[in-house]
């Protein structure tokens, strides 16, 4: 369908008023930071029962001749304090608080769940299961980011742990997760100088949503994830480009279905010159996220549900409006060009124009 060029220009000119001048509704944290509820189960609330079941305790890297220096505390408010010093003398670097042996199911869900307030500082996240190296136990370590003197709360995906022993990596091992022995919190950033983390709690998220699909079953093809299935479809290499660059990749491992209008790569090439290219530069990082947000809802909205309920509200404000033209479905001003692409956690619509929020 053709668009006369002076609609192409108005488009154009709205696209830059309103992701370059008009205010932001909310942080940009805001979205990746605050799942709508938490649907999962507790590894530990930091009560005095489960302190003295957990039995947290300090391995520095003495061990290995290493000076840094850790120290754990939980606090009458029910918060574990992890701090000291980290020292790179020595061939050390790291300091860990680690629980005594435990026993967890964790295959039900997708990830851990922690609220944290540190120092700026990248953390790791560590679960002991039953893959081992020569007889050793391996650790499998998940990276989260604190924010300094903020409580945050950060997802850590059980598919993005890496196994690891004495340094050595072996990405080919998968963690069992029906299978937790061990809990652990490591600093190894190798940055040396104090560092300070304190934790309310740590649980698990996506409930129901962990077990392992296989890629085929009795002969039929079995969704995927939103992610993994806009990935392997080859029309998203933008979209997802812009998630990373947005940190939301994440985020889209939800408690709760989403709903994603998905541009493809030759809508996002139809963007004014030089949009995209702006939109995926750090300082501009809000804007991205303001961007995207738009194109995502909660819940799952097939292309009649999406028909019946004209106007959806999207994640972070602002809502979209579905309409029938010449047996066309059109999403605001694009085309759907391909509806419910069913996923495991939610349903994509294929759109041949990216959505420009409405002023709010």
């Amino acid at each position: 369908m053709l668009i006369p060029d002076s609609v192409l220009f108005r488009r154009f000119c709205f696209s830059y008023a309103v992701l370059f001048c008009w205010p932001l509704f909310t942080s940009a944290s805001g979205l990746a930071d605050s799942p709508a509820s938490w649907r999962g189960q507790s590894v530990s609330e930091f009560t005095p029962a489960e302190n003295k079941n957990f039995s947290w305790q300090i391995v520095n890297d003495g061990v290995m001749g290493g000076l840094s220096k850790g120290n754990v505390e939980h606090t009458p408010h029910n918060i574990m304090h992890f701090w000291g010093t980290l020292s790179l003398d020595n061939n050390g670097g790291f300091s860990t608080v680690r629980s005594r042996g435990v026993d967890f199911d964790l295959s039900n869900d997708l990830g851990l769940l922690l609220r944290v307030k540190g120092d700026g500082r990248t953390y790791e996240a560590r679960l002991d299961s039953t893959a081992t190296f020569r007889g050793n136990t391996l650790s499998f370590l998940g990276k989260f980011k604190t924010k300094k003197d903020k409580w945050i709360q950060v997802k850590v995906p059980f598919e993005d742990f890496v196994a690891s022993w004495r340094g050595r990596q072996f990405p080919d091992e998968v963690l069992d997760t029906s299978a937790i022995r061990r809990v652990s919190v490591l600093l190894a950033d190798k940055k040396p100088g104090p560092f300070d983390l304190e934790i309310e709690w740590i649980r698990t998220y996506g409930k129901g949503q962990g077990k392992k699909q296989k890629s085929v079953e009795n002969g039929a093809l079995q969704p995927k994830r939103l992610i993994a299935t806009a990935v392997a479809d080859g029309r998203f290499t933008i979209l997802k480009k812009a998630l990373d660059a947005a940190k939301l990749t994440v985020f889209f491992q939800w408690d709760n279905p989403l709903t994603i209008f998905a541009p493809t790569d030759e809508a996002f090439s139809n963007l004014p010159e030089g949009l995209l290219e702006e939109l995926l530069k750090p300082d501009n990082r809000e804007k991205l996220v303001s961007l995207l947000a738009y194109h995502v809802a909660a819940g799952s909205f097939d292309a009649n549900q999406a028909l019946a309920e004209k106007n959806i509200n999207m994640v972070r404000g602002g809502r979209i409006h579905v309409t029938r033209h010449s047996e066309e479905t059109h999403v605001n001003d694009a085309i759907v060009l391909e509806p419910d692409i069913q996923c495991v956690d939610g349903i994509i619509h294929v759109i041949d124009t990216v959505l420009i929020p409405e002023k709010q």
